[in-house]
């Protein structure tokens, strides 16, 4: 289901885009599902689990994000939440985190430059290549 709305959200892509948007306006859509959750989250799981997982929800992602530049949307927000669900404990969710470099020591864009870090980084470079269909 898609609203469309004006407003400041958690996680946006831009939807097709490949240039910065410069009108005064945009179209703005919202998506929300059910998310696919892990059925055992307080259960520690490997980093290689924790992908499968994450891209069964990155697939709907990706699939809604095509249905949404087709209705004219050019930005698209997602829950939270959506990629890996929630309810973890500490140790839990381990396998799902992401080290991101820090922006203080380096310059890196995901979307741009998807191979310079290997695949712990792979649902944010998958976020990054939706972003850029």
């Amino acid at each position: 289901m898609f609203l469309v709305v004006v407003a400041s959200f958690s996680l946006m892509l831009a939807v097709g885009q490949t240039k910065p948007i410069t009108d005064s306006s945009y179209v703005a859509a919202v998506y929300e599902h059910n998310v696919i959750l892990n059925p055992e989250s307080h259960v520690t799981v490997s980093r290689q689990a924790a992908l499968q997982h994450m891209q069964k929800n990155l697939d709907i992602y990706e699939k809604q994000t095509a249905r949404a530049a087709q209705q004219g949307a050019q930005i698209l927000v997602f829950p939270e939440e959506g990629i890996r669900g929630f309810e973890f404990s500490r140790s839990s969710i381990s396998g799902y985190l992401e080290t991101i470099p820090d922006p203080q020591q380096e310059s890196w864009n995901p979307c741009t430059e998807p191979g310079r870090y290997n695949k712990e980084l792979e649902p944010l470079h998958r976020a990054g290549q939706i972003q850029q269909h």
